[in-house]
């Protein structure tokens, strides 16, 4: 190889080509700004997506839980009760069992079911001070099932009194039975209540039934569910079962519910029956604390989904009401026969 041929001297680039692989402070700036509306755009189609999920989850839930009041008529010949007295006299406060711990075996919940012991024990028994760590540990069970993932309820419901007293919080729902439209009912004495007590037949779907067969045994006998309280039956439901309200939804907003049961039987205040109950006649998510109406949250449906509550009919069908919708148009739903037939605008 000759001097002529010797290989060429590596080309040294020019100084400012040697800085060209970098951005400049401009440029960083505009990509951080494209970044930025991108994930402004794009934010509020994922959190659309995820609520869409979660409301389906949520209309999943009700399913089930219709399917598990279809199970208990097909097994008892009738749906079941709102919920089953623990008492026989009117001054009576105690907890009672309620309709989501009856359906507990027909949705795939029956060891909790046989746990409870709902046949043989009160929830007084359960549901008291210095109780037992394993059966605090049953009523604090926390059910998929009964739980809407857009509720912020914490898992045990501590928005408000269970009835009189609150020894411990239990688990929160946020599913409710239908009652109808309650109005003045007189008991067995010359007082009246504005609420679903004992057999008063509220017409609507749910409402507290007295043992029958413990009627009949002495006055100190508490009677328990399961050996013989059952609510309507199906034939009841004249108005048709794919018309008629069973089960909705209550959020956190109205305090949410429990699955357990009845607070108080004799009291229809936010702390009593409406922990399993709610009634028609009140606006579908309406927040009263807001309005300056403290004394009605926890008595009708709400929802945490945007625009809509979900209810499960009778007949197992979901249905996803809007809450713009009139209230009388809700009621002649919530009644299962006053011939008032509704078919429900859905969404």
């Amino acid at each position: 190889m000759t001097c002529s041929e010797a290989r060429p001297r590596d080309r040294v680039a020019p100084a400012r080509d040697r800085y060209r692989a970098g951005f400049t402070l401009v440029e960083l700036l505009v990509v951080i700004a494209i970044i930025g509306t991108l994930v402004g755009l794009l934010l509020p189609a994922v959190q659309s997506a995820r609520e869409a999920a979660r409301r389906s989850t949520c209309s999943n839930n009700l399913k089930q839980i219709g399917l598990g009041l279809l199970g208990h008529e097909s097994s008892k010949k009738a749906f079941p009760a709102g919920y089953s007295m623990s008492m026989l006299t009117s001054s009576d406060t105690q907890q009672s069992w309620g309709w989501a711990v009856f359906i507990l075996p027909f949705t795939e919940n029956q060891q909790l079911y046989d746990s409870l012991q709902p046949t043989t024990r009160k929830l007084t028994d359960l549901y008291k001070t210095g109780a037992a760590a394993a059966d605090q540990a049953l009523l604090q069970t926390s059910i998929p099932t009964y739980r809407c993932p857009s509720d912020s309820t914490p898992a045990l419901n501590n928005l408000q009194q269970f009835g009189g007293s609150n020894p411990f919080s239990i688990a929160t729902s946020n599913y409710v039975a239908s009652t109808g439209v309650v109005v003045q009912e007189p008991w067995k004495t010359a007082n009246a209540y504005n609420a679903p007590y004992l057999d008063i037949d509220t017409g609507g779907m749910f409402f507290g039934v007295l043992d029958k067969q413990a009627t009949a045994k002495p006055s100190t006998c508490l009677s328990f569910p399961g050996t013989g309280p059952l609510g309507v039956k199906a034939n009841q439901i004249t108005d048709g079962l794919s018309k008629t309200l069973a089960i909705g939804e209550r959020a956190r907003m109205n305090r949410a519910a429990v699955w357990a049961g009845a607070g108080s039987v004799n009291d229809y205040g936010p702390g009593g029956t409406c922990r399993t109950f709610a009634r028609a006649n009140f606006i579908l998510n309406w927040d009263f604390l807001a309005a300056g109406d403290p004394s009605n949250p926890g008595k009708g449906f709400d929802s945490a989904h945007k625009g809509v509550v979900q209810f499960v009919m009778a007949d197992g069908a979901v249905v996803a009401v809007p809450d713009t919708l009139d209230q009388t148009r809700v009621q002649y739903m919530a009644n299962r026969s006053d011939r008032q037939i509704y078919d429900l605008p859905t969404q």
